[in-house]
């Protein structure tokens, strides 16, 4: 090592250590690498500060490997890798689209133009946005097309959705979802059904705590603000691969440093440096750290560091929990990708899309999510599994006959942060007053939910906040798809 203990690099260098390898750190790491990078190539403005090969990147992940929540787990009973919940984007992340486009990953995606729902009381319906119509008006079809909503229910919709286009974000803030809608004409079923079905999914956690806020981010940017917003992207790799294996490969490949089983057991700040301790017992030395921990563990990192005692507010973020019921079945109960179920404790069915549904035993695999599934912790996960069979019997004559063989319910209880109003007064901003310490993590204030695409707005953030410390150009978040003319004047 070198003088300052830094892991070899030169005493000119600047190092930044990232703590965490979620998809929060590999953004910032990402975003550093590349932007050092650049302006190392001499085309950046005169008077701007180059950074190039004088930076270093260390990102210190504490499992063995890398993508955080977005990951998976062995299922020995059927030898076979199977996701913890499974994750999609939407066409409205572009961040997220266009990190795994940097690292040559987005072919690893599926993309799905339309989706089915299926209730218990109605046949199956699509709801596929217009290719044709300009947003928002694009959506008028898909909406008349959920044949489980009433012509009183859809009339309802219709006008709660042109009232939220024209009610902005900021006069939202501090009002509780379930009570907003109710003002604005949306009756109980209708909040359950319809918004309920979308809000609960993305934000993961109940329409009567959220805030009204939250809700129009997903209504509005995922759905109504441009065509190919609303579109699902499912991975068509495991996220052990895609996120544990391949993202790091490629980020490595820009000279990043990514370290795993190295969780960071001290830090503090002294002569200049900031000095992390991992569990080692190893000392590196940085200019820059990054927290890209979760609201739930940060309290572990900053409890031995008297300067960041500030920060212990953030511990009292509420969580919200995710369930994902793993299925074994003796046949094919739908030949649906996946289908949105509304009106059950069951909401999305994956089929994974890496291979047929049909194991090489004859089994079939499926994939039941369960968001804001605190409700359902009172039951056991054998009851939990008879109620989400009992749901996928709606789906066709084969779910009523098929035979459970194996199953598997993994419930993270911090699967996502609980984004009620008194939590968003709670995000950070990703600089602190300390000008060596920078956050990131969805739960950090992106402006968006606990999402991947929030994830990656983050990672990006705390990049930018090194980068402004150090006088570098700044580093850029993606504004979203581009609105056409008519979204700009209709939507606030």
């Amino acid at each position: 090592m070198s003088g300052r203990g830094n892991g070899g690099q030169e005493p000119s260098q600047r190092h930044v250590v990232i703590i965490g390898g979620g998809l929060a750190g590999m953004a910032a790491a990402e975003a550093i690498a590349r932007h050092t990078g650049s302006q190392n190539t001499g085309s950046q403005n005169a008077g701007s500060q180059n950074a190039g090969s004088d930076t270093k990147i260390t990102v210190l992940e504490a499992r063995r490997v890398t993508g955080g929540r977005a990951g998976s787990f062995a299922d020995r009973v059927r030898d076979e890798t199977v996701d913890y919940c499974q994750h999609v984007a939407m066409g409205c992340c572009t961040n997220l689209l266009q990190l795994l486009q940097r690292t040559g990953l987005d072919a690893h995606l599926h993309r799905h133009e339309s989706l089915t729902f299926v209730h218990p009381l109605t046949k199956p319906c699509k709801f596929a946005p217009s290719s044709l119509a300009p947003a928002p008006f694009h959506l008028a079809g898909a909406i008349g097309s959920m044949t489980f909503l009433d012509e009183r229910q859809r009339w309802q919709v219709r006008r709660g959705m042109a009232r939220l286009l024209r009610t902005a974000e900021k006069d939202l803030r501090g009002q509780l979802a379930g009570q907003w809608l109710r003002e604005h004409g949306q009756d109980d079923d209708t909040i359950g059904e319809f918004w309920g079905t979308f809000a609960v999914s993305a934000l993961g956690e109940e329409v009567d705590r959220v805030d009204m806020s939250a809700v129009r981010k997903v209504m509005v940017d995922g759905f109504a603000a441009a065509r190919g917003a609303s579109d699902v992207l499912v991975p068509t790799v495991p996220l052990s691969d895609l996120f544990g294996v391949r993202l790091p490969n490629q980020i490595e490949r820009l000279g990043v440093s990514i370290r795993t089983g190295q969780a960071v057991s001290g830090l503090e700040y002294r002569e200049g440096s900031a000095v992390l301790t991992t569990n080692s017992g190893e000392t590196i030395h940085a200019d820059h750290v990054i927290s890209t921990l979760p609201w739930f563990s940060l309290d572990k990192l900053i409890a031995n560091t008297p300067e960041l005692s500030c920060m212990g507010a953030y511990s009292k973020i509420s969580s919200s929990a995710i369930t994902g019921v793993h299925l074994w079945l003796d046949r094919e109960i739908t030949k649906l990708p996946l289908v949105v179920l509304v009106g059950t404790v069951a909401q999305w069915l994956f089929r994974p899309p890496w291979r047929d549904s049909r194991t090489e035993n004859g089994e079939h695999y499926y994939q039941v999510v369960i968001s804001a599934s605190n409700n359902w912790r009172s039951l056991s996960k054998e009851a939990l599994v008879q109620t989400v069979m009992s749901d996928l019997r709606h789906l066709s004559k084969d779910a009523c006959d098929a035979r459970l063989l194996h199953s598997r319910v993994v419930t993270d209880p911090h699967s996502v942060f609980s984004i009620q109003p008194e939590v968003l007064e709670l995000r950070p901003p990703a600089s602190t007053p300390l000008p060596w310490f920078h956050l990131g993590g969805d739960w950090i204030d992106t402006g968006w939910p606990a999402t991947m695409e929030g994830a990656v707005i983050s990672g990006r953030m705390a990049a930018g906040s090194v980068a402004s410390r150090e006088g570098w150009d700044p580093i850029e978040i993606d504004p979203g798809l581009p609105r056409g003319t008519l979204a700009r004047l209709l939507i606030r």
